[in-house]
């Protein structure tokens, strides 16, 4: 997923984040009750969590959103068959209490609790799963989970337009749903637990259309009671929500346009109470107060960040080009600036992730190596591409040290900080942007999520905005996907990690880890590798510690 947290989108997303870049763009406000100012119309003594964030959500539609902002709200609107632990990446029930999948991995049965309502009161069936997931592979659609269920029996024909239903998904009840995949696929259960699978009610997606972003009913947590582009979202209480005493703040206030800095200020003030982005200049002060550092939450991510570069604009059509600039940026500079806060990247895939390759030794800083590539590849004096970032204070800072670097070997690199949504938007474009600042944060746990989804020839104009091809690596990548047998699956995503190191289609960055600060009156904030934080488990002390 990119990350805004890209988070990192996730773009995966984060993304962004996904991860960092959610680290360095959200601020969490929270307070004990509701304020008259808010005009929300909040019983009196509503515990409302307030947060902060730089940027606009781009969208709440679970078939549209693939970045971690939007799946940090999206995942507390909608219900999915499986998801994540809070803290941990195994599945674990949500709206179906079991399921089996057959041993060749091709057939999956979920069986539906019977008590899950939508926030309009009508209750959760296995036709609600079926209607999402045949809106994110209708193309119509343009959703950027489709690859995730085109394995699914059938899809083609659907997809194509001929026929009305995926022939693949069964709805042998009213509470059960079986899958039929068409080649095997071990993590197809994982799939279905990001949000493109969610529940979804038909009767209102028909009813607003195309602005069902901004009227969105789920079968989560919460339930949007309002949203102001620019200014503010709200969620409150799903009345209807199956888990007795959840959530357990009345309502969520995301306020839009708040800086990191700002964001701080507010903390030390007991204005904000969980913070996701400490400024890097505050945080040594963070490490080294005991008060604020026992208030601290570190979690390694499961996540890349990487300047990726256009394979099919010159110059970085040279593979010459991609490995100068590889040879040329200093990473452990940037983890410095970030306080520590990540390690090295030598290739793809993050060293937390199933199948990564500790031996695997990707590119180190050698300036000199890189002027001479550039030599060899004709490069001039007069070279000025222009590097594409989310415009954040952390990451233009870290974009500043990368332009620093390829100005010592004769690179004169532009600047164009963007929020986030345009950014997403631009670099999906061919031959659009020639560099760019992302992250993707993994969406399941496997090197599919990252091999296969950013890095095949069949992901352009999805998620592969290097618009990188290599035949031999689709090669590898198709081979692996069906592969139940895990060793040698890694053994194939290591062959195909490898070419694709060779190929320099990135500067392999870091590895975020992230810290977030909270103040004591805050409890049940956990964060998991892969995920946004959750807000429904989230308490308040009725009076500040």
């Amino acid at each position: 997923m990119t990350c805004a947290r890209p988070k990192l989108a996730r773009q995966s997303a984060a993304l962004l984040a996904t991860s960092m870049l959610a680290a360095v763009a959200i601020a969490f406000a929270v307070s004990g009750c509701s304020r008259g100012r808010d005009g929300l119309d909040l019983p009196k003594g509503a515990s409302v969590l307030h947060l902060a964030d730089a940027d606009d959500v781009p969208t709440l539609d679970p078939a549209a959103g693939y970045d971690t902002l939007s799946w940090t709200f999206e995942q507390e609107i909608f219900d999915t068959l499986v998801r994540y632990g809070d803290a941990d990446i195994e599945l674990h029930p949500d709206i179906a209490l079991s399921w089996e999948s057959s041993p060749d991995a091709t057939v999956f049965t979920f069986h539906l609790r019977r008590d899950a309502r939508f926030s309009n009161g009508r209750p959760v069936v296995a036709d609600d799963f079926r209607y999402e997931i045949e809106r994110v592979l209708n193309p119509a659609t343009r959703s950027k989970g489709i690859e995730y269920f085109r394995s699914i029996a059938g899809a083609a024909d659907y997809i194509a337009g001929r026929t009305r239903h995926v022939g693949g998904i069964v709805i042998p009840d009213t509470y059960t749903i079986v899958f039929h995949l068409a080649a095997p696929d071990p993590l197809f259960a994982h799939k279905l637990a990001m949000p493109f699978a969610a529940a979804v009610p038909r009767e209102v997606v028909k009813r607003w259309g195309s602005d069902f972003s901004r009227h969105v009913v789920g079968s989560g947590p919460f339930m949007l009671k309002q949203w102001l582009g620019g200014e503010r979202i709200v969620l409150v209480k799903n009345p209807y929500y199956f888990i007795k005493g959840v959530p357990r703040v009345d309502a969520v206030v995301d306020q839009i346009g708040v800086s990191q800095e700002l964001g701080w200020l507010k903390f030390e003030a007991g204005q904000i109470d969980i913070l996701g982005g400490i400024p890097p200049a505050e945080f040594p002060y963070v490490m080294k107060t005991p008060r604020l550092r026992r208030l601290t939450l570190r979690q390694t991510t499961v996540s890349t960040m990487y300047l990726g570069m256009n394979c099919q604009m010159a110059p970085f059509d040279d593979v010459r080009v991609r490995r100068a600039l590889n040879y040329a940026i200093d990473k452990e500079k940037l983890i410095a600036i970030l306080n520590g806060r990540g390690v090295v990247a030598h290739g793809v895939l993050p060293p937390n992730l199933p199948g990564y390759d500790p031996n695997l030794r990707g590119y180190a800083y050698d300036p000199a190596r890189a002027r001479r590539l550039l030599e060899e590849a004709k490069i001039g004096p007069d070279f000025h591409p222009t590097l594409w970032l989310r415009a954040d204070p952390t990451t233009v800072i870290l974009a500043e040290s990368i332009q620093q670097d390829l100005e010592l070997v004769g690179i004169h690199l532009d600047l164009k900080p963007v929020a986030w949504g345009p950014l997403l938007e631009a670099i999906r474009q061919p031959r659009n942007v020639e560099l760019f600042l992302s992250g993707w944060e993994a969406d399941f746990p496997d090197p599919e999520n990252f091999l296969g989804v950013l890095l095949s020839r069949e992901q352009w104009g999805g998620n592969n905005d290097s618009f990188y091809s290599n035949p031999r690596v689709d090669e590898l990548l198709a081979e692996a996907a069906p592969m139940t047998d895990l060793k040698r699956r890694y053994e194939l995503y290591d062959e195909a990690e490898k070419i694709v190191v060779a190929d320099a289609p990135w500067v392999f960055l870091f590895h975020p880890v992230s810290y977030v600060i909270r103040q004591p009156w805050v409890h049940g904030l956990v964060l998991n590798p892969m995920r946004p934080m959750r807000f429904e488990r989230i308490w308040l002390s009725p009076h500040r510690e």
